[in-house]
Protein backbone atom coordinates (compact mmCIF):
# COMPACT_ATOMS: atom_id res chain seq x y z
CA UNK A 1 0.00 0.00 0.00
CA UNK A 2 2.37 2.08 0.82
CA UNK A 3 4.40 1.63 -2.54
CA UNK A 4 1.12 2.73 -4.25
CA UNK A 5 0.59 5.92 -2.48
CA UNK A 6 4.67 7.12 -3.20
CA UNK A 7 3.56 6.36 -6.91
CA UNK A 8 0.23 8.76 -6.59
CA UNK A 9 2.18 11.33 -5.05
CA UNK A 10 4.67 12.31 -8.07
CA UNK A 11 1.30 11.78 -10.45
CA UNK A 12 -0.46 14.28 -8.39
CA UNK A 13 2.66 16.67 -8.30
CA UNK A 14 2.79 16.37 -12.25
CA UNK A 15 -1.26 16.84 -12.38
CA UNK A 16 -0.88 19.98 -10.26
CA UNK A 17 1.83 21.49 -11.81
CA UNK A 18 0.82 20.97 -15.25
CA UNK A 19 -2.96 22.35 -14.06
CA UNK A 20 -1.01 26.11 -12.70
CA UNK A 21 1.12 25.91 -16.28
CA UNK A 22 -1.77 26.01 -17.69
CA UNK A 23 -3.58 28.78 -15.90
CA UNK A 24 -0.50 30.96 -15.83
CA UNK A 25 -0.13 30.49 -19.61
CA UNK A 26 -3.83 31.59 -19.93
CA UNK A 27 -3.50 34.68 -17.71
CA UNK A 28 -1.00 35.76 -19.89
CA UNK A 29 -2.53 35.26 -22.93
CA UNK A 30 -5.27 37.70 -21.81
CA UNK A 31 -2.83 40.14 -20.33
CA UNK A 32 -1.20 40.27 -23.59
CA UNK A 33 -4.36 40.94 -25.94
CA UNK A 34 -5.28 43.33 -23.49
CA UNK A 35 -2.25 45.67 -24.31
CA UNK A 36 -3.26 46.93 -27.49
CA UNK A 37 -6.15 46.33 -30.30
CA UNK A 38 -4.50 48.13 -33.29
CA UNK A 39 -1.65 47.98 -35.37
CA UNK A 40 0.23 50.23 -37.34
CA UNK A 41 0.83 48.41 -40.20
CA UNK A 42 4.03 48.57 -41.63
CA UNK A 43 4.11 48.99 -45.86
CA UNK A 44 7.64 49.36 -46.60
CA UNK A 45 7.06 53.32 -47.83
CA UNK A 46 9.79 55.05 -48.78
CA UNK A 47 10.47 58.64 -51.18
CA UNK A 48 12.43 60.59 -52.85
CA UNK A 49 14.02 64.24 -51.57
CA UNK A 50 16.17 66.32 -53.45
CA UNK A 51 17.55 70.35 -53.31
CA UNK A 52 14.15 70.74 -55.12
CA UNK A 53 11.94 68.34 -53.88
CA UNK A 54 11.45 68.88 -50.14
CA UNK A 55 8.49 67.26 -48.99
CA UNK A 56 7.01 63.93 -49.30
CA UNK A 57 3.71 62.67 -47.44
CA UNK A 58 3.75 58.99 -45.91
CA UNK A 59 0.31 57.39 -45.07
CA UNK A 60 -0.84 55.40 -41.73
CA UNK A 61 -2.67 52.54 -41.79
CA UNK A 62 -3.88 50.78 -39.11
CA UNK A 63 -5.69 47.53 -38.33
CA UNK A 64 -7.81 46.48 -35.34
CA UNK A 65 -10.12 49.10 -33.04
CA UNK A 66 -9.56 51.62 -30.83
CA UNK A 67 -11.18 53.52 -27.81
CA UNK A 68 -8.79 56.59 -28.08
CA UNK A 69 -8.05 58.77 -30.58
CA UNK A 70 -4.84 58.18 -32.11
CA UNK A 71 -1.98 60.97 -32.89
CA UNK A 72 0.60 60.16 -35.77
CA UNK A 73 3.75 61.62 -36.40
CA UNK A 74 7.34 61.14 -37.62
CA UNK A 75 10.81 60.74 -35.53
CA UNK A 76 14.33 60.46 -36.67
CA UNK A 77 14.21 62.34 -39.25
CA UNK A 78 17.54 64.25 -40.39
CA UNK A 79 18.59 67.62 -39.14
CA UNK A 80 16.08 70.32 -39.94
CA UNK A 81 13.04 68.06 -40.59
CA UNK A 82 9.83 68.19 -39.62
CA UNK A 83 6.60 66.85 -39.98
CA UNK A 84 2.88 67.89 -40.06
CA UNK A 85 -0.06 64.90 -39.92
CA UNK A 86 -2.88 65.43 -41.76
CA UNK A 87 -6.45 63.76 -40.71
CA UNK A 88 -4.94 63.36 -37.14
CA UNK A 89 -6.01 62.43 -34.56
CA UNK A 90 -7.95 59.68 -36.06
CA UNK A 91 -11.13 59.20 -34.21
CA UNK A 92 -11.98 56.24 -32.53
CA UNK A 93 -13.11 53.09 -34.75
CA UNK A 94 -11.63 50.40 -36.71
CA UNK A 95 -9.76 49.62 -39.44
CA UNK A 96 -8.83 46.49 -41.77
CA UNK A 97 -6.00 47.89 -42.51
CA UNK A 98 -6.51 48.40 -46.53
CA UNK A 99 -7.27 51.88 -46.60
CA UNK A 100 -4.91 55.01 -44.79
CA UNK A 101 -6.40 56.58 -42.49
CA UNK A 102 -4.14 59.88 -42.20
CA UNK A 103 -0.65 61.22 -43.44
CA UNK A 104 2.44 62.50 -42.20
CA UNK A 105 3.51 65.36 -44.41
CA UNK A 106 7.63 65.39 -43.94
CA UNK A 107 9.79 68.11 -44.97
CA UNK A 108 13.52 68.02 -45.19
CA UNK A 109 15.31 71.52 -46.04
CA UNK A 110 16.58 71.79 -49.51
CA UNK A 111 20.36 71.38 -48.42
CA UNK A 112 19.86 67.79 -46.48
CA UNK A 113 23.24 65.90 -46.91
CA UNK A 114 22.54 63.12 -49.94
CA UNK A 115 21.90 59.94 -48.48
CA UNK A 116 19.86 56.99 -47.35
CA UNK A 117 17.75 57.92 -44.03
CA UNK A 118 15.87 55.29 -42.05
CA UNK A 119 13.10 57.43 -40.20
CA UNK A 120 9.93 55.96 -38.16
CA UNK A 121 6.62 56.60 -38.52
CA UNK A 122 4.62 56.67 -34.84
CA UNK A 123 0.61 56.17 -33.95
CA UNK A 124 -0.15 56.79 -30.21
CA UNK A 125 -3.44 56.66 -28.44
CA UNK A 126 -2.44 57.76 -24.82
CA UNK A 127 -1.64 54.10 -23.88
CA UNK A 128 0.16 52.57 -26.81
CA UNK A 129 3.07 53.98 -28.79
CA UNK A 130 3.60 52.44 -32.36
CA UNK A 131 6.78 53.05 -34.83
CA UNK A 132 7.31 51.43 -38.25
CA UNK A 133 10.39 52.68 -40.55
CA UNK A 134 10.08 54.81 -43.36
CA UNK A 135 12.68 55.05 -46.06
CA UNK A 136 13.60 58.93 -47.07
CA UNK A 137 16.43 59.09 -49.89
CA UNK A 138 17.81 62.32 -50.39
CA UNK A 139 19.49 62.50 -54.36
CA UNK A 140 20.84 65.05 -56.54
CA UNK A 141 17.44 64.35 -58.56
CA UNK A 142 14.53 62.25 -58.45
CA UNK A 143 13.15 60.42 -61.22
CA UNK A 144 10.09 62.62 -62.00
Amino acid sequence: MATKKRAAVPILVALVAAAFGAFSASAGDRASSATASWQLMDYHQSACFSSRVTSSYYGIWIRGSWTRPIDVGAARLPAGGRFTPTDSPIPPGSSTGEYSLAYVRVDLLPNTPLGTYRARLWAKDGVTRQTVPIKLEVKEKCGY
